[in-house]
């Protein structure tokens, strides 16, 4: 059965103009078993704002369903979910109208604060209300991030102001008007855990190979891809990932996997079946 998976790494573009621009990095992009939610996660970098603070960061999460477009569509309603309470919180930037007594919601977010040193951001995509009737496992995720922007006497422009100016064709290439020059780009592939196959596969011991990754490269030749990996969200850690053919995972495990070459990540004494994004 084929999820909706949603997996790239990207890669904040700084211009010469602000060496501390915005900086996006590792980020990672599941589809919520069960669920039409999308959980982000990734890394932000910022500038140091006076006193050992960070600097407050708006931004933008785009999404295009296969990787062959080369047209993205804005991402416009993401936010964080409470782990107790379970409830969706938004983390659209929102302005306020006194005068009708509504609240408008615009596609750009609330990153929170980033310094120097790289923050880890969690979002939730609620991609069920976006893209509903999608069913694939090629789409892509973009986050752009950008300073808040200002007026020259430094009050805030308006929230339906603060966007990044891409328009979602091609590769955002840190222009487009946005003060800060910030943009993304994408890097090596990235592998998934593969929930068309539920199973994981536990290695038998072997006391002259108790390392799985020498096990693989002394006794079978078989090294890992290059330089491709697979994010363990239990470790919190980038592993390793093999292409094996179903009868080594049959000689190591006992278990016959379906036919053919299985491309697995490596945790702890099991192999996990992962797939390409």
């Amino acid at each position: 059965m084929k999820k909706i998976l949603f997996l790239i790494p990207l890669l904040g573009i700084c211009s010469s103009m602000l060496a501390q621009a915005p900086t996006v990095t590792n980020v990672q992009a599941e589809q919520t078993q069960g669920t039409k939610d999308v959980a982000i996660s990734f890394e932000l970098t910022g500038k140091d704002s006076g006193g050992g603070t960070g600097s407050m960061i708006n931004g933008e999460v785009w999404f295009k369903e296969s990787d062959s477009l080369t047209t993205w569509t804005k991402v416009s309603s993401v936010g964080t979910i409470d782990q107790f309470s379970g409830t969706f919180t938004s983390a659209n930037l929102s302005e306020w109208n006194p005068d009708t007594g509504t609240d408008t919601l615009y596609p750009t977010f609330d990153l929170g604060e980033a310094g120097l040193s790289p923050v880890t951001k969690s979002l939730i995509w609620k991609a069920g209300d976006d893209a509903p009737n999608i069913n694939t496992s090629d789409a892509k995720i973009r986050i752009i991030a950008f300073y808040p922007k200002m007026f020259d006497e430094a009050t805030s422009k308006p929230m339906s102001e603060q966007t990044s100016d891409w328009n979602g064709e091609g590769d955002f290439g840190g222009s487009g008007g946005s003060p800060d020059g910030n943009g993304t780009s994408p890097s090596g592939d990235v592998y998934v855990r593969d929930y068309s196959d539920p199973n994981s596969y536990l290695v038998s011991d072997d006391p002259e190979w108790p390392n799985l990754r020498d096990r693989f490269q002394e006794v079978y030749g078989i090294s890992p891809i290059a330089p491709t990996s697979y994010y363990d969200e239990a470790s919190l850690s980038q592993l390793d990932v093999f292409e094996l053919p179903d009868t080594i995972v049959q000689n190591l495990t006992g278990v016959m996997p379906p036919s053919g070459t299985l491309l697995c990540a490596v945790v702890g004494d099991n192999l996990i079946p992962v797939m390409q994004q």
